[in-house]
C-alpha cells in the first residue's frame, strides 16, 4: 500500500482444508500453516506490486487481537524484513484496520463515521472520531455471530471450506423462512449491544428434534 492509499498488490492464503478437517479453527495447526506459506504470501505480495524489498519504508504487521499463535508467526517475519532493510515496523489493531479499510476507496468518508464490525470473534458497533479515537457504541454479550454461524454449519455438517456464514447463505436459499421461528433476542434491551448464544441454543434443540 502507497502512503496515499493506493492497493499495490493482496496475496491471499486460505486454510479451507483445515477448517474442515478439525472443524474450525485448531490453533496450533492454524500456526503452522501460517509459517509454512508465509514466506511466499510476502514475496508474491512484493511481487506482484512490482516492487523490491529495498524498495519498501515500512512494515505493517498484525498486533492483534486474534490467535497469539498466528499473530507470532507474523510479527516474526515483519521483525525479519524491518532488520534487513532497516525498517520501522508499524503495529496494526486488526479491529481498528477493518473500521478504516473504508477511507481507502471512499475518499469521500469523512470522520466522524459509524462503523459496524462483524467478525469471527467479534461483534462491535462503533463511532470512529478519529484515527485511534473511537466510542464503543454496542458489542456481543455472549457469542459472536461468526463464532455462531460456524458452529451451526458444522452441527448441519455443512462444507466449511468456504466458512460457516456462507455455508449457510447458500443453505438458506433453499429453505422456508416461515417455516421455524426462533425468537429474536435482546428485544427489551434498549442499548445497541447484540446476543447470539441463545439463537445458537433454539437451533442446536431444533436440529435435535428433527433428527
Amino acid at each position: 500500500v502507497t502512503g496515499d492509499g493506493k492497493i499495490l498488490s493482496q496475496v491471499i492464503s486460505s486454510q479451507a482444508d483445515l477448517l474442515v478437517e478439525y472443524g474450525g479453527v485448531a490453533p496450533k495447526m492454524a500456526q503452522e500453516a501460517h509459517a509454512q506459506v508465509i514466506d511466499g504470501v510476502v514475496e508474491q505480495a512484493i511481487q506482484n506490486a512490482k516492487l523490491k524489498p529495498s524498495d519498501l519504508t515500512a512494515v505493517a504487521v498484525t498486533i492483534g487481537p486474534g490467535l497469539s499463535l498466528c499473530l507470532r508467526v507474523g510479527v516474526r517475519k515483519a521483525r525479519i524484513i524491518a532488520g534487513e532493510y532497516s525498517l520501522p515496523i508499524v503495529g496494526v489493531h486488526h479491529m481498528e484496520a477493518h473500521a478504516l479499510v473504508a477511507r481507502l476507496t471512499e475518499k469521500e468518508l469523512e470522520f466522524p463515521f459509524l462503523a459496524l464490525l462483524v467478525s469471527g470473534g467479534h461483534n462491535l458497533l462503533i463511532l470512529a472520531q478519529n484515527v485511534g479515537q473511537y466510542i464503543q457504541l454496542g458489542t456481543t454479550i455472549d457469542d459472536a455471530i461468526g463464532e455462531a454461524y460456524d458452529k451451526i454449519a458444522k452441527w448441519l455438517g455443512l462444507d466449511m471450506r468456504k466458512g460457516g456464514g456462507p455455508a449457510l447463505e447458500d443453505l438458506a436459499w433453499e429453505g422456508d423462512p416461515h417455516s421455524i421461528m426462533f425468537s429474536v433476542p435482546m428485544q427489551q434491551h434498549k442499548d445497541c449491544n447484540f446476543s447470539y448464544a441463545g439463537l445458537k441454543t433454539q437451533v442446536r434443540r431444533t436440529i435435535a428434534l428433527k433428527n
